[in-house]
């Protein structure tokens, strides 16, 4: 086999994510959860438990019902899985809540820690209570980011898994480039592409 074979492929697998590399490194990955990037802090317990339109939104400390966080979680549930909150019967709750200094930051690139502590959340996942609680309302919204994409589908039904995760980014400023040089978007799809973005 050429060298430049071997390398195509040790940059695919890299690409595509090798089960063996990304199972050793993510206790989500292993139990078939993913999320990008991976979380600072994970901590599960045995159990997963499923998730159903029974489910209502809470607003807490901080949170109102226009939040884009609160907004964000009501869109992506309706669009990604054709669900929507709030049943007859409440088979659990989801609490949305700023609370400064709820989450400290550990190690960083970044040498301003205290913006990177705005960006900071906790995830606690239980089988019949969820709650986003984020330094500042950003904090919030990337927990919330986090849930969508926690959100696994399997034998038509969605499940979560136990536990807890807490996170912050490595770097305060995230960036995407588009380039508008060639085509112009109309102001629906520029908004769609940052939705994209932040999930």
């Amino acid at each position: 086999m050429s060298t430049l074979r071997i390398s195509l492929i040790g940059i695919l697998s890299l690409a595509l994510g090798v089960p063996g590399i990304a199972a050793t490194s993510s206790p989500l990955f292993a139990r078939g959860y993913t999320v990008i990037p991976t979380p600072q802090k994970v901590n599960l317990r045995a159990s997963d438990f499923e998730f159903t339109r029974g489910w209502r939104l809470e607003l807490g400390t901080g949170i109102q019902a226009d939040d884009i966080a609160a907004q964000s979680l009501r869109e992506q549930l309706q669009e990604r899985f054709r669900l929507t909150l709030g049943g007859a019967v409440a088979e659990g709750s989801i609490r949305l809540a700023v609370t400064p200094g709820a989450v400290s930051v550990g190690a960083v690139a970044d040498s301003d820690k205290s913006a990177i502590a705005e960006q900071a959340y906790r995830l606690r996942l239980d089988p019949h209570e969820i709650s986003v609680t984020g330094n500042t309302p950003m904090g919030v919204f990337y927990g919330v980011q986090t849930l969508i994409q926690l959100l696994k589908v399997d034998g038509g039904s969605l499940w979560l898994p136990e536990g807890e995760i807490e996170d912050w980014p490595d770097l305060e400023l995230r960036i995407i480039y588009w380039d508008d040089a060639h085509h112009l978007e109309h102001l629906d799809v520029l908004k769609a592409a940052l939705r994209q973005a932040s999930f």
